[in-house]
């Protein structure tokens, strides 16, 4: 059950964002010899450690698609219920076992927070393992197992924050069952630990500002309420009682036939029975095992070992983040999810009757069918349909929409929202899937990249501004629909064989800036509706584009003004030019009630606003803008 809705329906996995640039750092560690000292921005604005980016770089060291990685998540949440069983089985029999795993199977939650490449997703797994391997430890005196518990507990928060919780648990767990004792396994499990984060804390330690970044996340009050306090608590609820998973792939607003709504609701009052009745047995069990009669034997049962601390580590997660400087997301609380599943697969050993051990396990199969049949319909149906306000586009169309283009062996420039892959998802994502192929990937709000030679254009929405531009210049190739979901924009792509536009005015004599931008022509075109203009101008890298980041300015200046009436910047994706390259750009300007008029234009650096010189100009200042005249008969160029 768990493999099948964790690696059944293949392609319908979240690629947004997160995954993309996680995905992004680890080829570029795996294939691209960059060593990640630092992981993802975190959301307390402070950077994860690198040990998710380290993980990752495993499956793109064998395929740069992202399908493998997706599939090992999966693969470990798999694996994950299997601990589960054992766990449970460990602790109060084959039953418990069953009713752990299958709760952890069916959880909507943690179906959705295992199908996809985020280091949260990791959480569950690597709790379960963190517990299998002190159980299994201490039942059989195995100084290996309690040294990679100890190095568990030190490394999961290196995965993602929240697992610190473990420690807090491991504290307890040393304290019990006096851990020192293994003083060599727990010391080298900690030391192992403690390397694998040096990297990342050298790193924030030397920035100066970086360290008090951290120091102030942590210890600030900011604006704290008591509501605040007790989200993570709310959330943990919400997590194992599986109230409102709908709203990650559908939507806030969705709505289940009476049948199915029915049995998720008293699905959810049945998990927390479930749960209230093992968390009796197991508080009960906990208490008769801290008396110091108990407490001296050498070989603890694996109830006594689990029952011992399956309530600290149910808790453990909320309580560290009752100290909210940071806002709180649910899938934080997935380290303590584990245990509150075989909770409830305690609650069978609490009468011994083979009535009430069959009467839970049928408890679980009721929930679970609930379950599964919802999360099964869900799937099937974000994989055809888009659901306003739910997941994003899946994986398997843009993947399809770039191996269409990349069957013809052409360049590709996507042009989409965004450039620049440590912030905008879309960018991040096309440079993971086009890894290791031609590609320019440039900001469509702004700017038209068209190669010199032949080429595919991928527009990833009809609305964006580029192709807007792309048709009224008269830019033509053929036009290829790649189709999304039902009712979702199709992704538009443009095959170009050769570059001839219309409509631009020429300029007396070539204009060529030093960073290899020659300009060659310009237009204007009203827009009536808005009651503006716009200024569209025409490059082309004649020349080696020159490193940096450039923008265009852009003036407008009226008959016998000193200073501009405007001035509009653009944003240009200067990491993207290659010498031939022609670039469109376009600025609106409020219409002037009586033309003639003028433009400057030209090209700077930033941040250190340096303008690019204009070369070849005799007798003018190099750094003289270019100027434009607009003729104020019939507004002609």
């Amino acid at each position: 059950l768990a493999a099948w809705l964790r690696l059944g329906w293949p392609g319908v996995n979240s690629f947004g964002f997160d995954e993309a640039r996680v995905s992004d750092m680890a080829l570029q560690m795996a294939r691209g010899g960059k060593f990640a000292a630092l992981g993802m921005q975190s959301s307390t604005g402070v950077p994860n450690f690198a040990a998710t980016v380290w993980f990752f770089a495993l499956p793109f060291a064998i395929s740069t698609n992202p399908a493998v990685a997706n599939n090992l998540v999966a693969l470990l949440n798999v694996l994950a219920v299997v601990g589960m069983w054992w766990l449970g089985r460990a602790a109060w029999g084959k039953p418990a076992g069953l009713v752990a795993g299958l709760l952890f199977a069916a959880s909507p939650y943690l179906v959705f927070y295992s199908r996809s490449i985020w280091s949260q997703n990791l959480l569950a797994p690597l709790a379960i393992l963190w517990a299998v391997a002190i159980v299994a430890g201490l039942k059989n005196n195995n100084p290996s197992l309690i040294g990679l518990h100890a190095f568990l507990a030190g490394f999961v928060g290196q995965i993602h924050f929240a697992g610190f919780a473990l420690a807090l648990a491991s504290l307890w767990i040393g304290f019990r069952f006096r851990l020192w004792r293994w003083w060599t396994a727990v010391t080298a499990g900690l030391l192992l630990a403690g390397m694998l984060a040096l990297p990342t804390i050298t790193i924030i330690w030397r920035s100066g500002d970086g360290a008090k970044a951290v120091i102030r996340g942590l210890l600030e009050d900011g604006t704290a309420t008591a509501v605040d306090q007790f989200a993570a608590w709310h959330q943990l609820r919400q997590l194992s009682l599986s109230q409102g998973w709908e709203k990650f792939w559908l939507n806030t607003d969705w709505g289940w036939p009476p049948l199915l709504a029915a049995g998720l609701q008293m699905g959810g009052v049945l998990v927390a029975a479930l749960v209230v009745i093992g968390a009796l047995a197991a508080a009960r069990t906990m208490a008769q095992d801290l008396r110091p009669s108990r407490r001296a034997s050498q070989t603890p049962t694996g109830r006594e070992i689990l029952s011992s601390f399956v309530l600290i580590w149910a808790v453990a997660a909320p309580l560290l983040f009752m100290l909210p400087r940071t806002p709180v997301f649910p899938q934080y609380q997935l380290v303590s999810l584990p245990a509150l599943f075989l909770l409830a697969g305690g609650a069978v050993g609490v009468w011994p009757k083979r009535a009430w051990q069959i009467g839970v396990v049928g408890t679980a199969v009721f929930i679970a069918s609930f379950q599964t049949t919802a999360v099964a319909q869900t799937l099937t149906s974000v994989a055809d349909t888009f659901v306003p306000g739910g997941m994003g586009t899946p994986l398997r169309y843009p993947q399809t929409a770039v191996r269409q283009l990349m069957a013809d062996g052409r360049p590709i420039v996507v042009e989409t929202f965004g450039d620049i892959p440590e912030f905008d998802g879309d960018a991040a994502m096309f440079k993971v899937l086009l890894w290791g192929y031609p590609t320019q990937i440039v900001d469509a709000r702004h700017v038209l990249l068209i190669p010199d030679g032949p080429a595919n254009l991928l527009f990833t929405y009809e609305n964006l501004a580029a192709w807007e531009v792309a048709t009224a210049v008269g830019l033509t190739g053929a036009v290829r629909e790649l189709p999304r979901r039902d009712g979702e924009l199709p992704y538009l792509a443009l095959t170009v064989d050769d570059v001839a536009l219309v409509g631009f005015q020429t300029l007396p004599q070539p204009v060529k800036l030093a960073n290899g931008a020659e300009l060659l022509g310009w237009q204007i075109m009203d827009l009536p509706e808005s009651g503006q203009i716009r200024l569209i101008t025409h490059w082309q890298f004649t020349g080696e584009p020159q490193e940096g980041h450039f923008q265009q300015f852009n003036h407008l200046y009226l008959p016998g003004a000193e200073a501009p009436s405007e001035v509009q910047d653009v944003y240009t994706s200067s990491r993207a030019w290659q010498q031939g390259d022609h670039l469109i750009t376009w600025v609106e300007f409020a219409r002037p009630a009586e033309p003639p008029a003028y433009f400057h234009v030209g090209m700077y650096t930033w941040p250190d606003l340096q303008r690019s010189p204009v070369l070849g100009r005799d007798g003018i200042d190099p750094l003289y803008p270019i100027q434009l005249d607009w003729k104020s008969e019939n507004d002609e160029q």
